[in-house]
């Protein structure tokens, strides 16, 4: 099988993890159960993800010329990721997430973004090669809008095929998505950009057919427990069913369920083949501490699906 070319525009971060029984209340102190560092960062996550399950991988980012800088690009040439546009920013500290972790599995982040937001479309400039020797460009949020925004103008002008995960929530401008482009917000990401409160399943389904009057990309938005609901075809959609695991922390699971989806896709699978990937990556991120550590290998999807199948899904007619 061919690999595919994979280009990821995004953040780095070093990840804070702190273990927690629950967060502290106003005035209130409470122990740390466990502290842990790792490499993080939306853009690196998936970059690393995407590595992991079979992709060749280019990174453009930002990392500060400091210790965390110096050990976020180990990382990444640990994982075969290709690091050589990845800028160092002198007098900015490099991108730091503070990463709260309940007992029962939930996540609450704080960001200090630092040298991720110095990245810029001058930067950007200097690798449009990166986008013509490319199979797919990968997005997040947590970069400047206007370096985003460039990055989706150079791949619609080489014929690029994107997929944007619009994360954090922030306003964006979806209308300058093409039919072919995708969209991955989670529950959260989704109501904030469609104005939809989602609550059931076809509140995620409404909140698909009002963004499609913004813009004509396909749709996922991923729902944590409840799965995933997906574009399909006029007036249908696809519901995946939910993975029954044993869920430590949810960090990583939207990174490592957009690995699959763009690997899957890259690779050459069916729609659907390539959401039932995505959905048994992210099931299987859940199942771990920490942001890279819990992202799958390729082995780790095929002993989980050889174990418990590839999952449900069903066809949601309106």
């Amino acid at each position: 099988m061919v690999k595919p070319r994979i280009l990821v525009v995004g953040s780095m971060n070093m990840d804070m993890v702190l273990e927690i029984e629950r967060m502290p209340a106003a005035g209130e102190n409470l122990f740390v159960r466990k502290f842990s560092m790792h490499p993080g960062g939306k853009g690196n996550n998936q970059a690393i993800a995407c590595s992991r399950l079979g992709g060749i991988v280019r990174m453009v980012g930002k990392v500060g010329n400091d210790d965390f800088g110096e050990r976020l690009l180990l990382n990444l040439e640990q994982e075969n990721v290709d690091y050589c546009f990845v800028f160092r920013e002198e007098l900015v500290h490099t991108g730091l997430a503070f990463i709260f972790v309940e007992e029962n599995g939930e996540n609450r982040i704080l960001v200090a973004p630092g040298a991720n937001m110095a990245l810029s479309c001058e930067d950007l400039e200097r690798t449009t090669h990166l986008f013509k020797s490319s199979d797919f460009l990968l997005l997040q949020l947590e970069v400047p809008l206007e370096v985003v925004k460039r990055a989706i103008e150079i791949a619609h002008e080489i014929g690029l095929r994107i997929i944007l995960n619009p994360a954090p929530a922030r306003p964006f401008p979806l209308e300058i998505l093409g039919p072919r482009d995708i969209i991955t917000p989670n529950k959260y990401e989704a109501e904030v950009l469609s104005g939809v409160k989602i609550e059931v399943i076809q509140d995620a389904i409404r909140a698909i057919k009002l963004l499609d009057e913004r813009c004509p990309s396909w749709k996922v938005i991923t729902l944590g427990e409840m799965g995933a609901v997906a574009s399909y075809q006029k007036d249908s959609f696809i519901y995946l069913h939910p993975r029954k695991v044993e869920v430590k922390d949810t960090t990583a699971a939207g990174d490592a369920f957009n690995a699959g989806l763009v690997v899957g896709i890259a690779q050459g699978k069916e729609w659907i083949e390539a959401l039932l990937l995505a959905n048994n990556a992210g099931a299987i991120a859940c199942t771990k501490i920490g942001a890279q550590s819990a992202l799958p290998y390729l082995r780790d999807i095929e002993r989980f699906v050889s174990k418990n199948g590839r999952g449900e899904f069903e066809i949601v007619n309106l």
